[in-house]
């Protein structure tokens, strides 16, 4: 197995936010608001964010990815927590751990059982931001993969359609400077893309999100389907959740791990 495969699996997992730039602007195609769906397109966000959303998911995913040379897809199970907590665990075919990523939002472990090396850090750690940049909080990565918004101040929000009428399109700015482009579906009131602008205008990540459903009976959603492209990534990730055990609170335990004795531990900078 080459040694770059565990790298790959990381950005993978981190969502390959890579820092790579250069990408042509790409803004979504909208039409305006008819007289008097202004209301309508604030009373729909106002309904998007009432639903009640999950704050944990447990799932068993698969992630594929097709990157600038390099190709392929891994089992992985995948617990998430609000408000940054995290577990990624990949697997080869025969179920044996590959990686092992833990975090709780402020310091990470990575283990690569492969070479029996742990690397430890800060989020803020040199190491950490090679995967992602300083303008992705850690606190992200639950709301991008769970096609979910953060509040957001609803005077500060600009609305449009798209030019299908199936949906409302949502912008604004948020405090890093970064503009974000949102399309809800009428039908369905879930979001089915989120574009992410840097502060030059170049799209750093476009996500598409489907087949929504949750763990049975919690009554909460989540996407089956994500598929992710932009600039911040050398091509092309995609997630399929096979299957949510829950969305239930985890242990802090979960997100925490103790070094075997046997392995190196690096502190990562």
């Amino acid at each position: 197995m080459p040694a770059k495969f565990s790298r790959v699996l990381l950005l993978a997992l981190l969502l390959c936010w890579s820092g790579l730039s250069g990408c042509a602007t790409k803004l979504p195609q909208t039409t305006p608001l008819f007289p008097g769906q202004q209301q309508e397109a604030e009373n729909f966000l106002v309904s998007f964010f009432q639903v009640p959303r999950p704050t944990a998911v447990d799932a068993d995913v698969r992630l594929g990815w097709d990157f600038l040379g390099s190709k392929g897809s891994v089992d992985a199970s995948l617990q998430l927590q609000q408000p940054a907590f995290l577990r990624f665990s990949a697997t080869d075919p025969l179920g044996r751990s590959l990686l092992l990523a833990v975090s709780d939002g402020a310091s990470f472990t990575l283990v690569d059982n492969r070479i029996g090396r742990i690397y430890q850090g800060k989020t803020d750690s040199k190491f950490w931001r090679s995967y992602i940049p300083q303008a992705i909080l850690t606190e992200d990565l639950f709301y991008f993969l769970g096609g979910l918004l953060p509040n957001v101040e609803m005077k500060a929000i600009g609305a449009a359609q798209d030019p299908e009428r199936t949906g409302f399109w949502y912008v604004w700015k948020d405090g890093r400077s970064l503009t974000h482009h949102v399309l809800l579906d009428r039908r369905s009131k879930e979001m089915t893309r989120h574009l992410l602008f840097d502060p030059r205008g170049d799209l750093i990540l476009e996500m598409t999100y489907s087949a929504y459903s949750g763990a049975r009976e919690s009554g909460f959603s989540w996407p089956r389907q994500l598929k992710v492209t932009g600039s911040a990534i050398s091509g092309t990730l995609t997630v399929q959740v096979n299957k949510i055990y829950s969305h239930g609170q985890l242990a802090a335990a979960t997100f925490h791990l103790e070094p075997p004795a046997h392995f190196t531990v690096e502190q990562v900078p």
